[in-house]
Parts: C-alpha cells; sequence; structure tokens
C-alpha cells in the first residue's frame, strides 16, 4: 500500500538462549506472537494511533559472528483503518520504544509460562514451576532490547528490502574469506566498533556448529503477516485500504523493483500496454 512503512526489531535476552534451542517452535511461534500482540495492542489504543495496522514480521537467528540471537523483523504500515477510515500516524513516530519494550517482555514471558517446555539435563530443576519462575523472575527487570526505524524512502523501498532481507541465511557465500587447515576465515561487522568490516577465523566444527544453530524446524513458517495484511483480511482490507488513501484499486501503485518481470505481447494485437494481472490488452477485453 501507498504509505509510509516503519522497521520494528524484537529480541530476547541471552538468558533465553538455551530454552530457545531446546524448544525452537515453541520459543519461535512465542516470538512471533508476542511481537505482533504487542504491535497490534499499541497501535490500536487512541493514545498512538487507535487504528488497526498491517504486520509483516521476518524470524532471524544470527548476529554477525554466527551466534545465536533470536530476534524477528517486523515492517509495520505507519497508519491503519478504524471505522472505515484510514488514520494517517506520524510520519517519524509510532509510538514509544521503551513502552512496546516492556509490553512485548510482559507478554513474552507470559506465554512463555504457559509454554509445555523441555529442558537440559543440568536444569531439570525447571520443570518445576517455582524454580522456573525464579529463574524468568530477574528477566522482568532487564530491559529488552527493542528497536523503532522511521520510515525511509517510498513503500517500494520496503518492499525492495524485505524481499532481499527475507531468505537470508546464516551466511551468504561471499562473506567467507579462506578455507584451509580446517580453518575457515569469514568476514563480519562489527557494530560495536562503528560497523567496521573485520574477520574472524574459526575452525571447521565451529563453524558448521554455529551455522546449524540456525536450521529452523521442519516446515516452520518464517515470515507471517498480522492486521490488515493478514491472510484473512488482504483481499477486502487491503483493498478499502487503498481506496481510502487515495490509491486506485486497479494497480496503478506501480513498485519499481530491480528485477524486472518479462515482457508480455498481447496474443490478439500485439501491443504491450497492458498491466500484467490482464490476460489480454484492455482493447481486447473492451472489444
Amino acid at each position: 500500500m501507498d504509505c509510509p512503512y516503519f522497521h520494528i526489531v524484537t529480541t530476547v535476552p541471552s538468558e533465553l538462549n538455551e530454552l530457545f534451542l531446546y524448544n525452537s517452535k515453541i520459543c519461535y511461534d512465542i516470538l512471533f506472537k508476542a511481537t505482533s500482540d504487542t504491535i497490534l495492542a499499541l497501535a490500536k489504543d487512541t493514545k498512538w494511533l487507535g487504528a488497526k495496522v498491517g504486520i509483516t514480521s521476518v524470524l532471524h537467528t544470527w548476529g554477525q559472528t554466527l551466534e545465536f540471537h533470536p530476534h524477528i523483523h517486523s515492517i509495520v504500515t505507519g497508519g491503519g483503518i478504524s471505522d472505515n477510515k484510514w488514520i494517517e500516524g506520524k510520519k517519524e513516530y509510532l509510538f514509544k520504544v521503551q513502552v512496546m519494550s516492556s509490553l512485548f517482555r510482559g507478554k513474552f514471558l507470559s506465554m512463555l509460562k504457559e509454554a509445555e517446555l523441555v529442558f537440559p539435563k543440568d536444569k531439570a530443576c525447571l520443570k518445576d514451576k517455582v524454580n522456573f519462575n525464579r529463574f524468568i523472575e530477574p528477566l522482568y527487570e532487564k530491559t529488552w532490547i527493542t528497536y523503532i526505524e522511521p520510515p525511509k524512502g517510498r513503500p517500494e523501498n520496503v518492499i525492495e528490502y524485505i524481499g532481499r532481507y527475507s531468505f537470508r541465511v546464516a551466511i551468504s557465500n561471499d562473506r567467507i574469506k579462506d578455507i584451509s587447515n580446517n580453518q575457515i576465515t569469514f568476514e563480519y561487522k562489527d557494530y560495536k566498533d562503528n560497523s567496521k568490516i573485520k574477520t574472524m577465523t574459526i575452525s571447521a566444527e565451529e563453524f558448521i556448529r554455529r551455522f546449524l544453530l540456525h536450521v529452523l524446524p521442519n516446515r516452520f513458517i518464517k515470515i507471517r503477516h498480522y492486521g490488515i495484511l493478514s491472510n484473512r483480511s488482504k483481499k477486502t482490507i487491503i483493498k478499502l485500504c487503498r481506496i481510502l488513501i487515495g490509491t486506485k484499486v486497479n494497480g496503478n501503485f506501480s513498485i519499481n523493483v530491480k528485477r524486472k518481470l518479462k515482457e508480455f505481447i498481447c496474443p490478439i494485437c500485439g501491443c504491450n500496454s497492458f498491466s500484467y494481472s490482464y490476460s489480454y490488452c484492455n482493447s481486447y477485453r473492451l472489444g
């Protein structure tokens, strides 16, 4: 839709990493739900926006050095629908990141308490609810890292960004600089040092161990949509939203992406001026 989009990142503290590795599907599902519930609840509050927004969320589990770091990137519409009206949000502001962090933390830990988890042998005592509550209690006092980036550029830039970003694996081939003597050297970006590009050398076994941390459960869905972008809503609500924000439903809002579709030629008149969504050109359809 032709509206601004915010980029939101939600992550969990490292104290929960081991639980994630032993209960990956359960914990990833909770991470998705806590993230979407938080964003939808805050956006619906009239204190911030007072409308139902759209969310596309993507799960990532790695950092630059391939260590385990589960987090979710969400693209959120900078406006929403309420009572069949489009409510435009502030261009540089959606809601306070501190409020989102606190609400997200509460929702995640509440869901985690109700989940049926598996524990490693050295933490078998956490099967007892009293011990488990003691384990997670300090996490309520900890600041959970969340991030809200204001819209940058036009909506098509967001589409292109999410397209490149969605199906990445933990490391690309071009970051691997050397494989020799059972050692692997790869590049990484050090965000703690002004995003400088550095190299790291680790054993092949350690490299494989780190890479396998990011293999998702079988058939796990790592890209999910919520709110007005959810699968149940998008066929009807998105059309309405486009009308409300002044975008024609017939597809005149075009997205300029680098990867262009091959040119279609009308089999009736030979022209190439029709929309990709049509089987034939407009003149043929009208005729």
